[in-house]
Parts: structure tokens; C-alpha cells; sequence
């Protein structure tokens, strides 16, 4: 009986070796896995404030693209720009500034006629 028990002790000592030892290589898998993760979350990061600041770099191009074209636009209305390229823009721009007038006044009207 002494020696069942002292075999037993001996299994289950070997038990928790193997145990142990297994758990120190998944310990250290682990930390392997957890730098990798941490290495993707980084790079994952980087790349979205990149991302981020061409997209707020392209928006200050547009707004700056909307200011020069403002500019032009003033400066064609005192007849200082004489630019021929922009000849078809300056004519689609009275085009509509005609209609948008023709609009407001047949919003006056209707708005006249509703009193």
C-alpha cells in the first residue's frame, strides 16, 4: 500500500512537472502572441492618424481650391482678371445667377399672391 501511494505521489509529481513545463512554454507563447497583437494594434494605428491627416490635408485643398476660385470670381466681376480659359466658367456662372434671380423673384411673387 505504501508503495501505491509513493507511485502515486512519484505520478503526480511528474503530473505537475509536465504541468509546469507546459504552462511556461504557453507563457511564453503568449507573450510572443501579445507583442505581435500589440505590434498590429500600433501599425493598425499609425495607419488610421495617416489616413486621417491626408484626409484633412485634402479638405484644406478643396477649402483652398473654393477661396482662389472666390478670388478669381471678384477680381473677374471688377474686370480685373482676363483670364480666356474662363471664359466658359464666367458664362455658366451668369447663366445661373440669371436664374437664381428669375427664382427669387417667382418666390416673391408667390409669396405676395399667398397674403
Amino acid at each position: 500500500m505504501a508503495k501505491k501511494k509513493h507511485d502515486l505521489q512519484k505520478d503526480f509529481h511528474n503530473f505537475l512537472e509536465q504541468s509546469r513545463q507546459r504552462f511556461g512554454e504557453f507563457s511564453k507563447e503568449l507573450g510572443v502572441l501579445a507583442k505581435r497583437g500589440e505590434k498590429e494594434v500600433v501599425k493598425a494605428s499609425r495607419i488610421g492618424k495617416l489616413q486621417l491627416d491626408i484626409v484633412s490635408l485634402n479638405m484644406q485643398k478643396e477649402k483652398l481650391y473654393y477661396e482662389i476660385g472666390k478670388k478669381v470670381a471678384s477680381l473677374n466681376a471688377r474686370k480685373k482678371v482676363g483670364i480666356t480659359e474662363l471664359e466658359p466658367y464666367w458664362k455658366r456662372m451668369r447663366k445661373i445667377e440669371t436664374d437664381r434671380r428669375k427664382r427669387k423673384q417667382e418666390l416673391s411673387s408667390v409669396q405676395k399672391k399667398a397674403k
